[in-house]
């Protein structure tokens, strides 16, 4: 990898962990999405910064590139996200739509 692109994505990741961080300490974040936050940043800087400790992998998974290991990761990262969004969404729909129930039944019963 190109030093320059190292110590640019580095920078850029050191940035990342102090907005986690500050994040944190003004409880927009809790402990666990901190942590988790953190763990990603780290694992990225360990991967930006130490390409060759990926090479076995890559060899395994017959990827010659780093930069397509890191596109196919970083797929696969985006793949998992947008699931474990949905799971959410779907989840603060179905409370919300209870809440809106029992509201309108609340409404209901007020009128009669």
């Amino acid at each position: 990898m190109i030093v320059g692109v190292q110590i640019i994505v580095a920078a850029f990741l050191l940035v990342m962990a102090y907005l986690t961080y500050h994040s944190y300490k003004k409880k927009e974040f809790g402990v666990r999405s901190m942590s988790l936050w953190m763990a990603l940043w780290a694992a990225a800087l360990v991967i930006v910064l130490l390409p060759g400790a990926f090479y076995g992998l890559m060899e395994a998974l017959e990827v010659e590139r780093t930069a397509d290991f890191l596109v196919i990761a970083g797929f696969g990262f985006l793949v998992a996200v947008n699931f474990y969004l949905y799971k959410v969404v779907k989840k603060n729909e179905y409370k919300l739509e209870e809440l809106v129930r029992k509201q309108a039944i609340q409404k209901a019963r007020k009128k009669k």
